[in-house]
């Protein structure tokens, strides 16, 4: 996979997802491939659990959001806000292990951005949103 070398932007430094000053946070961190793909890979903690042993749904929402909103911001510099969001949980998400994330834009609806992101481990889907954003 080929990456952008121009996606060490800083975003919203604060946020519980993807900022790095938030201590308590995800520390989520993603990058752009040439495709206008945005990846990442993460590591969860136990600490983000639910039911025993699988992430939390609120956690997983998150990710999934974070991911789609850092995609517009990477790709164009728009900082966009969440105006819908239509989840999928297919599969429980354990918390030990490595998941991949994965955005793209979806198209450009009036007056809203859209977008489809996907948690991925071993190559299968476990949890999927389409997102609508706004300036």
């Amino acid at each position: 996979m080929s990456i952008n070398k121009d996606t060490n932007k800083t975003f919203h430094e604060d946020c519980f997802a993807c900022g790095k000053n938030s201590q308590i946070g995800l520390k989520l961190e993603f990058q752009l491939l040439e495709n206008k793909t945005l990846f990442g890979t993460f590591t969860m903690s136990d600490d983000y659990q639910g039911y025993d042993n699988i992430l939390h749904g609120g956690i997983i929402s998150t990710i999934l959001d974070s991911s789609m909103v850092n995609l517009f911001y990477l790709k164009d510099g728009l900082e966009l806000k969440t105006a819908k969001l239509n989840l999928r949980f297919i599969k429980p998400i354990p918390v030990t292990g490595i998941m991949s994330i994965y955005a793209i834009v979806d198209e450009t609806a009036r007056h809203f951005y859209k977008a489809k992101s996907k948690i991925m481990i071993n190559d299968k889907v476990f949890a999927k949103a389409e997102g609508y954003f706004r300036k």
